[in-house]
């Protein structure tokens, strides 16, 4: 299994779904990504940083 990196639209629509406070596995079935990927995500976002970090 090769990485994939989060391109800038998946990253948007990450923070998107965590403002609207959708929970992760929701995201990750409709972006088709693991969870943990974006559990990641969620858990940079609650460390009050933001996307454009």
């Amino acid at each position: 299994m090769t990485y994939k990196h989060l391109t800038t639209r998946e990253l948007t629509l990450i923070a998107d779904f965590w403002y609207q406070g959708t929970k992760a596995y929701r995201a990750a079935k409709l972006l088709q990504r693991s969870q943990e990927t974006i559990y990641r995500v969620y858990r940079f976002l609650n460390d009050g940083k933001t996307i454009d970090q």
